[in-house]
């Protein structure tokens, strides 16, 4: 059994982290004596919980209760992108009022209020509501990282917004029929949108489609038609839109030199540098800096 107290850091009662399964790190059956939330960003299988399987789909939401054995068999054959957030069931309290009132009617909440009722188990999340819970859970990630004052109290509020948000999704679910196509176009948008922040990131590197694949666990071709799809550009446009973003950036806030900048921002020859910015802007480097300078 996986104990909170192996992820509890300097008391915090909620964590929240990002992780990956595949061949090289397998998920084995296991149980805890804490809630987990598991947010599906990208994969495919079977997660099986209880003696419940469910086939797994991008922009899913699972919770796993105290106690409740569960594992994902299958991610030797398929990779497994997640988000887990871990919360002992009491670890809320103080932060809800005394009396639930409305809250009563939020099939995620009430459990705080009422021992013994589970979180509903299973949820498929639209692209518009998966995009609001990465979000929240992005922002609970980070703040257990930084363990800055205050990171505590925002944790936990932040996961009751998450908890709030959930039901309310519930409530205003679609037609059954409709979520069964929603899940594909969701992992792709998480998909894209990851890639994207990679690019913003890195894009002082030398990137190409394959190392891009090889980071996110998917053919070539595959990212490269569904960043195509979802953006309406290929990557390396993406790419050099970003650089020329942040050389544009640079020509107006720094002294440095056109070589040098051409440098930081990816490329090691600076005629073509040059000659990318000017098909971008319409001018040279060095005239968009005394342009712009001059207004």
């Amino acid at each position: 059994m996986k104990r909170f107290s192996d992820y509890q850091k300097d008391g915090n009662l909620v964590w929240a982290q990002r992780s990956s399964h595949g061949e090289h790190n397998l998920f084995e059956e296991h149980c805890h004596d804490f809630i987990e939330l598991v947010y599906v960003i990208h994969g495919q299988g079977k997660h099986i919980i209880q003696h419940d399987c469910y086939e797994i789909r991008a922009g899913d939401v699972y919770i796993i209760m105290p106690g409740e054995v569960h594992s994902f068999p299958e991610v030797k054959k398929f990779s497994l992108e997640i988000v887990n957030c871990l919360f002992p069931m009491d670890s809320l309290i103080s932060c809800l009022p005394d009396e639930p009132g409305s809250l009563a009617e939020l099939p995620y909440i009430l459990p705080m209020y009422k021992p013994g009722t589970r979180l509903p188990r299973r949820q498929s999340l639209s692209s518009k509501e998966s995009s609001a819970v990465l979000s929240l859970l992005e922002e609970m990630i980070q703040e257990c990282k930084d363990s800055q004052s205050g990171s505590k109290v925002i944790v936990k509020h932040l996961l009751i917004k998450l908890l709030i948000q959930l039901s309310r999704n519930i409530r205003n679910q679609s037609a059954p029929s409709e979520p069964s196509l929603k899940p594909l176009t969701v992992g792709y948008e998480i998909l894209v949108r990851n890639v994207c922040t990679y690019l913003e990131q890195h894009f002082d590197q030398r990137i190409t489609a394959e190392d891009l694949a090889k980071q996110f666990m998917i053919s070539p071709r595959h990212l490269q038609r569904i960043f195509g799809r979802e953006k309406g550009k290929s990557i390396s446009t993406a790419l050099q839109e970003i650089r020329m973003e942040r050389a544009k950036q640079m020509l107006l806030e720094t002294s440095k030199s056109i070589d040098s900048i051409a440098t930081a921002v990816g490329f090691h020859d600076s005629s073509f540098f040059c000659r990318l910015f000017f098909r971008h802007t319409g001018c040279t480097p060095r005239s968009y800096r005394k342009q712009t300078n001059y207004r």
